[in-house]
């Protein structure tokens, strides 16, 4: 079995604490899913859309993710 992936958490954590109530138990969306986003969209402006291997675009995408938390939990640039 893989190991789990660090999805980084809540990109946008909610100060109440009831989001159980209000979101149905889910806080939302984890920042590796916001920074796959900001990625595929960096990406996304480079590529001719009639030529997009779109599987390989998402994979590229989450991979940056990754990267990013990685980076971001040795502290990233100081």
């Amino acid at each position: 079995m893989s190991a789990p992936v660090n999805t980084g958490g809540p990109a946008f954590p909610l100060i109440n604490r009831d989001y159980q109530e209000a979101y149905g138990g889910h806080p939302g969306m984890t920042l590796r899913d916001w920074f796959a986003g900001q990625a595929l969209s960096g990406l996304l402006a480079t590529y001719p859309t009639d030529e997009v291997a779109w599987e390989r675009v998402a994979f590229r995408s989450y991979g940056l993710a990754d990267a990013m938390i990685a980076e971001r939990e040795k502290g990233g640039a100081k």
